[in-house]
């Protein structure tokens, strides 16, 4: 909702400062199809690879933060918003905890994830998973809409 690209690149700030975090790579932005609704825009989606000393649910609370600076005020999902970030990975940690599971659950089965992933860290793999992300999105058969619109201006 809104700007979409102004508040991508206003996140990713937040994110490096906020966080106090080294940001390593940024994929490309993505315009995809919404998964699992219908009558919608299209979402804007992409990747940050992150260098941070902050545990998991330190990195899940400044992230809700900077949602909610950016006016989320949706809590339903799936539904248009103005920002929604997720921990994808977080090294080789398996996490389950409440509203907190690490990889995230749907990862590998997403190709607006994917995608952007495969761009910024093609030979990502994780203890729990048996092949590369890139292996993963070879071997997948997304329907989704998944179309690269632009590049991130976070330097």
């Amino acid at each position: 909702m809104g700007n979409r690209f102004a508040h991508i690149e206003k996140a990713i700030s937040d994110i490096k400062h906020g966080l106090q975090t080294e940001i390593l790579a940024v994929s490309s932005i993505y315009e995809t199809s919404p998964v699992g609704v219908e009558n919608q825009p299209d979402f804007l989606n992409c990747v940050c690879l992150l260098k941070t000393t902050l545990e998991p649910r330190q990195i899940l609370n400044k992230l809700l933060e900077i949602e909610k600076s950016h006016g989320r005020s949706c809590s339903s999902m799936n539904l248009p918003r103005t920002l929604d970030l997720d921990i994808l990975l977080y090294g080789e940690l398996a996490l389950n905890e409440p509203g907190l599971i690490v990889p995230h659950p749907r990862v590998t089965e997403r190709a607006f994830v994917l995608i952007p992933l495969a761009e910024i860290s093609p030979n990502l793999t994780h203890n729990l998973w048996e092949r590369t992300v890139t292996e993963i999105l070879e071997s997948s058969t997304f329907t989704d809409k998944v179309e690269k619109v632009d590049n991130v201006r976070w330097n």
